[in-house]
Formats: C-alpha cells, structure tokens, sequence
C-alpha cells in the first residue's frame, strides 16, 4: 500500500501547476481504486503538493516547505491527547521528528524506520510482529484500537529505552491528530473539530451506475439508507435511497436516480463534536458528511459520536454542562459489540434522550 501511494504521490508531482485534479481521474490514469486515490490526494494535501479550494476543487500548486516535525515534546502530546502510559514516562520528554504508521509490512516498516531521522513515535494496532520490532529498536510505540501489550513486550521496552503509550482510537485518527495544527480559537478544547474525527467517506460519482450502489453500500445498507452523489470534483450533487437503488437494474446511471431536492446531512468541518451531536439527534440522522468549502471531505456517524465522548472522559476534557459520559466497561463476547456504562446529570434530561438517540444509531 505505502509503495502504491508512493507512486502516486510522484505521478502528482508530475502534474503541471495550476492543473486540476480529481480523485476519479486519477484513479483512472493510474488504475488503482477511489479510496487510493483519495488517499493520495490528501497525503499529498499534507505536503503541499495540492490544495483543495472552494468552488474550484483540487488543484497542483507550487509545493510549500512542510515538515513532519513538532516543536512539541512526546510527553506534551500524552497530556493533550490523554494517552495512557504503560511504560517508559521518563523517556518522553523528547521532540516528535516523525511518526510512523504500522500498517503495512514487516519490511516497509523496516524501511521507513532506517529512513527516519531524529526521535520516531510508532503508531501500530494489532500488528504484534511490527510492535515486537519497534521495541527490539527502541522506538516509543503508541498502540491503538485496544490493542493489547504483554508483560514481556513492556519488559523489553523498558530495558530498550522505549516510552510504549496505548489508546482506544485508530491509527489513522491519531495520526491526524498529532499531526494537526492548534484548530479552536472559540470554546471548544483543540481536537472538538469534526475535521478531527471524520472518517473517509463512501459516495458515489452523478456518472456511476447501480451496480457500484451495490459494490460499496450495499453491505453497510442498514447504517445509511442515503449515500451521497458528487460530480468529479467532489462536489455534493444530491443523495441516492437504497430504494431507488434496490429497484433498479445494476447497468441504471446513477444520475437518472439521484435526488437532488432531498438533501443529506451536511456539516463544515470545522464544526463542533458536540454541536453535530445535537444536530445528529435533532436530524434523525444517523450520519453526516463532512465538507471543506463545497467539497466532501469525510463524514460522521454516530460511532464516532461515542469514540468523542469516550475519548474526552478519558482525557479528562471537561464537557458542557448537560453532557452525558460515556465510559467503555468491556468488548463483548460477540465480535463487534461494546459494553457501555453513562452517566448522565439528573437535572438534565435533554441529555438521556441525546445520548439514547446515539448509542441506538450506533
């Protein structure tokens, strides 16, 4: 996967200034899928390869000097993302030069670690083998998604000098948010945006065809009952029911059935967790997209409603008066299922129903 997006990122590099371009094009030119290419696209957002303007989507700029660098210390970036420390908190007080995600293979960590310079954070889920060689090079490793360290793994990064800290987001969140400039000067703590928690978004393109309807949503059918339709330049065109879709043959053009008079659930994304919380309930939505400018950027679903809350208790942020708190007591027996414990204020009613609106979305 890194490989692939390597070679998109050069294929970008290649693409004169001033010149457009779109996540279907380029999936086309390089025959790799939309999800990669929007990978891409953002990956070479961060490095000041392009930049996505209102109204006029995508475009190749003149690259800006840009960095993976952080003046902020790893033991900074523990106390403000509320990660827990299993081992090692003397070994944090050190400048992050750059993080690395362990989520490809064994050798493409290897690489990328021989590469890096300075003092390297490791990002890593439940890859024992990528974790096991962080420690054995002494790299500060932060797990994420649950995934569990042993007593031998933390013996050996004690005595290999290493600082292992664990959280219950992914990778990829985590990554955005260490990686993410100070947003919120308004009174929301840094890290409140929906920017921050969104995931990549499934949609389909105004020129698709039922079939791709079938092909990306309907396995997930039951959580969105409406998908988005773009045009190329990511630009929301109306929105898709999975009746429509049902009823139709697979070879049917997408733009003969979407409806643009029913609109979805749209929010910037520089709103607030705990604003689009209300929105969602007051909706009835069990999702929003996500847009920057006119353009769908991600979108928001009541699971990533719960991982907010669950992320700020145990950071400690302090939430708004009427708030409910959420709390993960376990991960049930059955894959995929969750244990919840809510405290919710007595005088504050409008909060049950809220947060009852939520965990039944999720």
């Amino acid at each position: 996967m890194a490989e692939k997006r390597a070679t998109l990122i050069d294929y970008i590099k290649e693409i004169p200034e001033g010149q457009k371009i779109s996540v279907r094009n380029l999936a086309k030119s390089m025959s790799v899928s939309k999800g990669t290419a929007y990978r891409a696209i953002k990956a070479a957002e961060e490095m000041g390869l392009v930049e996505t303007m209102p109204r006029s989507g995508t475009v190749r700029i003149a690259q800006t000097a840009r960095s993976d660098e952080k003046a902020d210390t790893l033991a900074s970036e523990i106390k403000r993302l509320g990660l827990t420390v299993l081992c090692g908190a003397e070994h944090a007080d050190i400048p992050l030069n750059r993080i690395i995600l362990g989520d490809g293979s064994l050798e493409q960590f290897k690489k990328n670690v021989r590469s890096a310079d300075g003092n390297v954070l490791c990002l890593v889920g439940d890859r024992p083998e990528i974790l096991q060689e962080a420690i054995s090079l002494g790299i500060n490793v932060l797990t994420t998604g649950g995934a569990r360290v042993s007593e031998l793994q933390l013996m050996a990064a004690e005595q290999n000098g290493c600082c292992v800290m664990c959280t219950g987001q992914d990778s990829l969140l985590v990554y955005d948010l260490l990686r993410s400039e100070c947003l919120d000067k308004t009174a929301f703590s840094p890290g409140d945006s929906a920017r921050n928690w969104m995931q990549m978004p499934l949609y389909l393109y105004y020129n698709d065809i039922v079939a791709d309807w079938h092909r990306l949503y309907r396995p997930i059918v039951s959580l969105f009952s409406r998908c988005a339709v773009v045009n190329d330049d990511l630009n929301i065109c109306g929105t898709l029911d999975a009746v429509s879709a049902m009823s139709s043959t697979p070879s049917r053009k997408i733009s003969s059935l979407y409806s643009s008079d029913v609109e979805c659930f749209v929010a910037d994304e520089d709103t607030s967790m705990q604003i689009l919380a209300e929105r969602l309930i007051k909706e009835g939505s069990a999702a929003a997209y996500i847009t920057r400018g006119d353009t769908l950027c991600g979108i928001i679903t009541s699971n990533d409603i719960l991982k907010y809350y669950q992320y700020k208790n145990a950071s400690g942020g302090q939430m708004s008066r009427g708030y409910a708190a959420l709390e993960l007591v376990n991960h049930g027996s059955q894959m995929m299922t969750s244990t919840y414990t809510a405290k919710v204020p007595e005088t504050e009613c409008g909060a049950c129903e809220s947060l009852f609106g939520i965990l039944v979305s999720a």
